[in-house]
C-alpha cells in the first residue's frame, strides 16, 4: 500500500482528522502528495501510522521539537520495541501497534463488505447486495438513529453492515453536500437556514 488517506489514519489512529492535518502540514510525519484521478492527494506514510497512535496515547502532549525527535528515532527503528527520549520518558511500542494492526483489520472487513458499481446508483458506495448508500447509513447513525430502527427500516442489513457503513464512511467521508438521513417519524422541522454564497469573481 502506497499509504493513507488523512481520513484513513485519523480512523486506524483514533486521533482526530484536524490532528493528523496538523501532523502533516507540521512535518511531525511524513508524508507523499499523490494524484488521485484529476485530484492531488496527500497520503500518509504506512510507516507513519505508528508514529500517529503515539500521538493519539499520549505522545502529542511534548513539545513539537520532542515529538519530532521521538518519531525520527520510530522511523530509523520501526521494529524496536521501545524508545528512549530521556530516562523518564521511554515510549513502548506493543500496545499502539496491536490497536493499529485491529484496526487495519477491522477497515479491510468493512472495505470488503462495500460494493461502488458504476451501474448501481451511478457508483455511490453502497452495502454488496443491496441499493443501500453507506454513507446514507452511516449519517443516521451519527444523528442518533438507533440500530435496530435502521434494521427495521432497511430489511436487507445486518449489524454488521451498520457498523462497516460507519467504519467506511470514517475512512472515506463522502465529499460535497451530506445525504439526508431518514428521521424518525417523531421529527420535525423546526427551522432551515439558507447561507447566502458570495459571486465569486
Amino acid at each position: 500500500m502506497t499509504g493513507f488517506t488523512p481520513s484513513q489514519a485519523a480512523m486506524l489512529t483514533g486521533l482526530p482528522l484536524s490532528a493528523v492535518r496538523k501532523a502533516i502540514d507540521n512535518a511531525v510525519v511524513p508524508s507523499r502528495l499523490m494524484r488521485l484521478g484529476r485530484t492531488k492527494q496527500r497520503m500518509v506514510a504506512p510507516e507513519a501510522l505508528l508514529c500517529l497512535k503515539l500521538e493519539q496515547l499520549g505522545v502529542g502532549k511534548l513539545p513539537l521539537s520532542h515529538r519530532k525527535r521521538i518519531y525520527r528515532s520510530v522511523l530509523a527503528q520501526p521494529a524496536a520495541q521501545e524508545w528512549r527520549e530521556s530516562e523518564a520518558v521511554v515510549i513502548r511500542a506493543e500496545a499502539a501497534r496491536l490497536s493499529i494492526d485491529a484496526e487495519i483489520e477491522k477497515l479491510r472487513c468493512a472495505e470488503a463488505r462495500v460494493v461502488s458499481d458504476p451501474e448501481i446508483l451511478s457508483g455511490l458506495p453502497v452495502i454488496g447486495g443491496t441499493r443501500i448508500p453507506v454513507h446514507l447509513i452511516a449519517e443516521m447513525r451519527r444523528q442518533g438513529a438507533p440500530i435496530q430502527e435502521i434494521l427495521e427500516g432497511y430489511r436487507g442489513l445486518t449489524p454488521e453492515d451498520i457498523a462497516a457503513a460507519v467504519l467506511y464512511a470514517l475512512a472515506h467521508p463522502r465529499r460535497g453536500a451530506r445525504l439526508r438521513a431518514r428521521l424518525p417519524k417523531s421529527a420535525r422541522l423546526i427551522e432551515e437556514r439558507r447561507i447566502p454564497v458570495a459571486d465569486v469573481a
